[in-house]
């Protein structure tokens, strides 16, 4: 039987531990253990196919994997890779996604600005790819973070980490939905969740409105620490796309939230018209 087609009820009278139970159900190709969140996840080869198997075992990050599996019953994008199952297993919680191929972009193994500015880091390479490419991700991006907040969700922690790039295909996946919330929220915590790197200002005040005005900065700073020519610079003589792209990206990441775009949809048709624009701006 593959874990794919393990059925929900037999699954919660799993009791043993997960990597034992994923090796009975399929081989186990490789381990992703140090992830910031303390899961573990799992390459598996099952039935003849890969899947990505990630597994909680803390209470808080089991309710997380929960979240994330509401989240991807109502999503559906062509770089969301599909949630396949989800079930108690062992003392936690297992989500299980079709397999996608490429490499995080922000790798713990290439973890800080050192790590990232290695030559051999995804990162770096992604970075370093003509700038046509990084704006056509970058719009898929923005795409479905628009067709979110539609849905009425919010991102948290959205950074490279959650960012899947595969090199030989220029294809892009995203991943690790498990803090997006299911509208506006106070913040409870003198810090959100997130890189510094992308996170507005108001994620760092205990008490401020977490939304979609938020989620333009956090879109708007990504463009900056992939399309400068050092990383998450404003300097619009380090930007490596259209003036129009820059000007709008500024836009986005206004430390003031009344000066920015007023949704993720508003930010994205500027995106799109100033694309629209670089031909004239030769």
């Amino acid at each position: 039987m593959s874990i794919k087609d393990c059925p929900l009820e037999a699954a919660q009278r799993v009791e043993q531990d997960i990597a034992s139970f994923l090796e009975e159900t399929g081989e186990v190709f490789r381990i992703f253990d140090r992830q910031d969140s303390g899961n573990v996840s799992y390459g598996v080869r099952a039935a003849g196919r890969n899947r990505f198997v990630k597994y909680a075992v803390q209470p808080e990050n089991v309710g997380y994997l929960k979240n994330a599996a509401a989240f991807h019953a109502k999503v559906s994008h062509p770089c969301v890779p599909r949630l396949l199952n989800h079930f108690p297993a062992g003392e936690g919680y297992a989500l299980v996604f079709e397999w996608v191929d490429g490499e995080v972009l922000g790798s713990p193994e290439f973890s800080g600005k050192e790590g990232r500015s290695r030559p051999d880091s995804p990162h770096f390479r992604f970075r370093r790819l003509p700038a046509e490419t990084i704006v056509r991700a970058l719009g898929d991006v923005y795409e479905l973070h628009e067709q979110l907040e539609r849905l009425g969700y919010v991102a948290v922690d959205l950074y490279d980490g959650s960012l899947i790039y595969d090199f030989a295909r220029n294809a892009l996946h995203l991943c690790d939905f498990d803090l997006y919330a299911k509208g506006a929220f106070t913040l409870a915590t003198d810090r959100n969740y997130g890189s510094s790197r992308y996170m507005a200002p108001e994620e760092f005040v205990k008490g401020s409105r977490i939304d979609a005005v938020t989620n333009v900065f956090n879109l708007g700073a990504a463009a900056f620490v992939f399309l400068a020519e050092e990383e998450g610079s404003r300097d619009p003589a380090r930007w490596r796309a259209s003036g129009a792209l820059h000007r709008t990206a500024m836009k986005a990441v206004s430390p003031d939230r009344a000066d920015r775009f007023g949704s993720v949809a508003e930010f994205r048709r500027a995106w799109l018209e100033a694309l629209r624009s670089e031909g004239a701006e030769g």
